[in-house]
Order: structure tokens, then C-alpha cells, then sequence
């Protein structure tokens, strides 16, 4: 079952964190997204040319192996190329990559509110049947998060951790060869314009917090990345060229790794035409919807509101209001808070003119 998503004292080093291309994980992170077969704006349309071009069984095999197989699979070293992370995965024992699948279930518990502490695990009892194999994923994902198909025959790999490698690797060579192979060499050139754009920015005496917000352009929530980055060592920010307006983080001994849209600096004088529209079409996408912009529309002539109030509103489900919520949020069009409990949203001004601003440069050629 794949996861998928400061308050500090003083500045630290720019060391501490840093931006960089990470070949292997970037690329395993845009299988991530066809996987999950999200529609939300601003993912890139090759995610969902790549879903499309594949046929049913080889759907549920990518989700599967994703999903699924996600623990054994993904990738938890820094590799020089998506070629060379398949190697290191084919020179695994089967035996660990099963231990890794296992491991990191132990010690992820994403429901609310957390049990503290969790439960010791029995593995015995939980692999001595697929029911109580499922039972146990939902007692640490929530039963709405678990693809009982998928991960009823990804049960049946972690019984025989052989065929389980076979698969990962096939897969992943058949994903890198037929899909994507080519879209690494198309993107490739301008994911390492954003880093190089990032790297020779001056982000000295930035706290880790300011530095995330300067690199992803987000207005992270203090209190929730306070937290995020007391649990790392070093924080490495990879730019994506499919996520969009949404963040991806992936935690592994210390090792903080953040996905973000690629984007470049704000304020930087060389303009990259790539990353402009690629930024560009993140932002427009999240207002290329009927309801989002009456989401919006309300919050400008009303105030801030809270998610209560704008599920009556809007008349929709709680479901559906969150998941707008969501992906306004990322965009940056709105700002949210806590208010007693309750989560809050207000208009977020400067992204607005920022947004507008970028489109009049990038036509017009004005700053």
C-alpha cells in the first residue's frame, strides 16, 4: 500500500538542504502519479497518455507493483540513472526486498487518530491468510484507502518473495523502456535547468522553512513542516515535471526527500521558457473548472471560510468540497488554517497577482 503527502530556532546551513535531479526516484515518482490515476489540475497530460496506452492487464500489473509491491520497490538510495536503480533492484536477495516491504509496514500508521503505540506486529498471523493480510492494511491505511484486489494478490507475491523480484524488476524495465525512456530525455534538460536555477540561488540564513517555501514557491504550513523536518537529517527538494502544483514527500533514515513541480526562483533575472509553461499550466489548470472558481468567487466576496460553511454553500459532499479544497490549496489560490479544529480558508491575494503577472510576462514579455 503506497502512502501517498517549522517552527525552528535558528538558521542552518544551506548543506542541510539542497535541490537536485535524483534520475532513479524522479522518474519512479511519474509512474507514481499514472498509478494512482489522480485527475486533479495541473498533472501533467502524460500521465494520463501513459494510463491510457496501457491495456487493462497492464493497469492492474503498474498498480500492482506501485501500490501494491510499493515498499519493495521504490527507490531508497540516491542512483545515477533509472537504468542503474533497476540494476541495484536486480541485484537484491529476494528475501530483503520482501524485509522491505514488511519493515516499513511496521512502523506506518496513517489513520486518525494514531494509536500510540502501535501494536506489535505478528506476521505469522497476519500472513497466514489474505483476509487478515487486507485487515491489517486497513487497520494501518484506513479501509478506504486499500485496493483490496491489488493488494489481495500483492499478497500473494510477499508469500513468495522469488516471483515478487521477478515481477519488480521485469516491470520496471518494461515501464523505462516503453514509457519512460523517451520522456526522461525530453524533460531531462529542463529538470536540470531548475536545479542549476536553484542552486546558484542565495539562500543563505533561511531556516529549513523558508528555504522549502522558496524552492516549491508554497505557503507551507509552519506547525506541520516543523515537524516534517525534525524527523531529517537533510532534505533533498527534486523537481518533477508531472506533479504539477503538488508536493510528494518520501522519508527513508533520516533522508527527506520533497517532489515539487519544476519551477525556477522567483526574482531570478534568466527566464527559462520551459519552466515558465510549465509552471504556467500548474496554476491556470486549477481555475479551469466551474466549481473551483465559484469556490473561489464565494471566499472573495464573503471571507475567510471554513470547510463547513462551504460544503453548504455549494450544496456538495464532503468528499468532493475536500478534495477542491485540496487542490486550490496547492495551487496556492488559497491560504488555510486551524480555527477551533476546524480547517479555514481565505483568498490568497499575491498568488492571484503573481498568476496574472506570469501570464502577462510570458505573452507580452512584461515583468
Amino acid at each position: 500500500m503506497a502512502p501517498f503527502a517549522l517552527k525552528l530556532e535558528k538558521s542552518i546551513q544551506p548543506a542541510e538542504v539542497s535541490v537536485s535531479l535524483e534520475p532513479a526516484s524522479n522518474g519512479f515518482i511519474s509512474l507514481m502519479l499514472a498509478a494512482k490515476n489522480d485527475q486533479d489540475p495541473g498533472i501533467h497530460e502524460w500521465v494520463r497518455r501513459f494510463r491510457d496506452s496501457l491495456s487493462s492487464e497492464e493497469i492492474f500489473r503498474h498498480k500492482l507493483v506501485m501500490i501494491g509491491l510499493h515498499y519493495a520497490v521504490v527507490p531508497e538510495k540516491q542512483h545515477e540513472s533509472f537504468p542503474a536503480y533497476i540494476d541495484w533492484l536486480d541485484g537484491q536477495p529476494a528475501s530483503a526486498l520482501r524485509e522491505r516491504l514488511l519493515k516499513a509496514y511496521v512502523g506506518i500508521c496513517l489513520i486518525e487518530p494514531k494509536p500510540a503505540p502501535l501494536q506489535p506486529v505478528n506476521w505469522d498471523e497476519i500472513l497466514s491468510s489474505a483476509g487478515n493480510y487486507i485487515e491489517f492494511l486497513k487497520s494501518r491505511f484506513g479501509e478506504d484507502h486499500v485496493d483490496v484486489e491489488v493488494e489481495t494478490r500483492a499478497y500473494d507475491y510477499v508469500l513468495d518473495p522469488a516471483a515478487m523480484k521477478q515481477l519488480l524488476v521485469s516491470h520496471m524495465r518494461w515501464a523505462w523502456k516503453n514509457h519512460l525512456e523517451a520522456e526522461w530525455k525530453r524533460v531531462q534538460p529542463m529538470l536540470e535547468d531548475s536545479v542549476r536555477a536553484f542552486q546558484k540561488a542565495d539562500m543563505s540564513g533561511m531556516s529549513r522553512l523558508e528555504m522549502a517555501r522558496f524552492i516549491t514557491g508554497q505557503e507551507l504550513e509552519e506547525t506541520h513542516w516543523s515537524q516534517v523536518f525534525e524527523k531529517s537529517e537533510k532534505a533533498v527538494f527534486i523537481p518533477n515535471a508531472h506533479i504539477g502544483p503538488y508536493l510528494q514527500r518520501v522519508h527513508s533514515d533520516g533522508l527527506l526527500l520533497v517532489y515539487f513541480g519544476a519551477r525556477q526562483p522567483e526574482g531570478t533575472e534568466e527566464r527559462i521558457p520551459a519552466l515558465d509553461r510549465a509552471e504556467i499550466v500548474a496554476r491556470l489548470s486549477a481555475l479551469a473548472d466551474d466549481t473551483r472558481l465559484h469556490i473561489l468567487q464565494m471566499i472573495a466576496e464573503r471571507g475567510e471560510m471554513r470547510a463547513p460553511e462551504i460544503i453548504d454553500a455549494t450544496g456538495l459532499s464532503q468528499p468532493s468540497v475536500s478534495r477542491y479544497l485540496i487542490q486550490l490549496t496547492a495551487a496556492g489560490y488559497l491560504q488555510e488554517r486551524r480555527v477551533n479544529g476546524a480547517k479555514a480558508y481565505s483568498l490568497n491575494h499575491d498568488r492571484i497577482e503573481k498568476t496574472l503577472k506570469a501570464v502577462s510576462a510570458f505573452f507580452l514579455g512584461r515583468s
